[in-house]
C-alpha cells in the first residue's frame, strides 16, 4: 500500500515533478511509497485508471493536494479534495493560491500551508515524521534540497522556466495570457516558459507566439498548446521589456 497519494491538477505536471522529486531527495520518500499519476509508470496500459485513482485515495494514509489555480478549476481535483477531507486522511493542502480562494470548499477554516515556502515544508517535514510517513530525519539534505526546490518551483509558478523540445522539434506548454495588437489581423498569446535553443539565440523576459488569425485557432489562457517554430525575433516594449515574437510553423491545440 501507497504511503502518501499526490492530488493535482494535470496542467501543474511541472510543478508536481518538482515537488515528488523533492519529496524523495529532501524528505527521504522513497518512489514506491508515493502515488501520483505524474509518473508514467502509475497506470497500467489498458486499466481503468479512474478505479485505480479512487482505490489509491481510499488506501493511502496521507493525501497531499497541491492546490492551483488550475486546481480549483478541475471538477475531478476537486472530487478528490472532497473525498481526502470526508475520510478523515492525514491531509495536507498545499496552496499557490490566496487563502480565500478555498472560502467555498470543504477546507474553508482549515489550516493550509505554502507550497514555495521553506518555513511551511519545514513544518510539513515535521507532520509528516508525527502521522508515521516519515521514520529518519535528514535535517542537512532537507534544508539543501528545499532551498533548490523552492526556487524552482517559483520559477515554474511564475512561467520562468525553459521549455525543451521533443523528438520531432515541437515544444508544449500553456498561454498565460492574451494580448491585444494594433495589427486586427493578428494574434499573441503569451507562453508560460522560455522555449530552449529559440532561432534568434538571445535572452528574453517574456515568450509570445505570433501569427495570423487564418493562420491557426484562437486561444485563451489556459489553454495548452504543441507547437513547432523556424523564426523568432527579439522586440522590446515599453511594458514588456525584451519579449520574443515566435512564429509558429505549425500549432496544435491540445485537449
Amino acid at each position: 500500500m501507497k504511503k502518501i497519494f499526490i492530488s493535482y491538477s494535470s496542467r501543474n505536471q511541472r510543478l508536481v515533478e518538482a515537488f515528488t522529486k523533492f519529496l524523495q531527495l529532501g524528505m527521504g520518500m522513497n518512489k514506491s511509497d508515493i502515488f501520483c499519476t505524474a509518473y508514467p509508470d502509475m497506470l497500467e496500459t489498458g486499466y481503468s485508471f479512474i478505479e485505480k485513482i479512487r482505490k489509491n485515495l481510499q488506501e493511502c494514509e496521507t493525501v497531499i493536494s497541491i492546490i492551483t489555480e488550475e486546481y480549483l478549476e478541475s471538477a475531478f481535483c476537486l472530487v478528490e479534495m472532497g473525498a481526502a477531507w470526508a475520510m478523515s486522511k492525514h491531509y495536507f493542502p498545499l496552496v499557490t493560491v490566496p487563502y480565500d480562494r478555498l472560502n467555498k470548499t470543504p477546507l474553508m477554516g482549515m489550516q493550509m500551508r505554502k507550497l514555495i515556502s521553506i518555513d511551511d515544508l519545514s513544518v510539513i517535514y515535521d507532520e509528516l515524521h508525527r502521522c508515521g510517513v516519515l521514520v529518519e530525519y535528514q535535517t542537512a539534505d532537507f534544508h539543501k534540497q528545499a532551498k533548490d526546490y523552492v526556487k524552482q518551483a517559483k520559477k515554474i509558478v511564475e512561467g520562468g522556466y525553459q521549455i525543451e523540445k521533443d523528438e520531432e522539434g515541437y515544444y508544449e506548454t500553456e498561454i498565460s495570457c492574451v494580448r491585444k495588437v494594433a495589427q486586427k489581423q493578428f494574434r499573441c498569446y503569451g507562453i508560460k516558459g522560455h522555449i530552449a535553443d529559440p532561432p534568434d539565440g538571445e535572452n528574453a523576459k517574456s515568450d509570445w507566439l505570433f501569427y495570423r488569425i487564418d493562420q491557426f485557432p484562437s486561444l485563451e489562457a489556459g489553454d495548452r498548446v504543441r507547437f513547432k517554430t523556424s523564426k523568432s525575433k527579439i522586440n522590446v516594449f515599453p511594458d514588456l521589456g525584451r519579449a520574443r515574437n515566435i512564429y509558429p510553423d505549425d500549432l496544435t491545440k491540445l485537449d
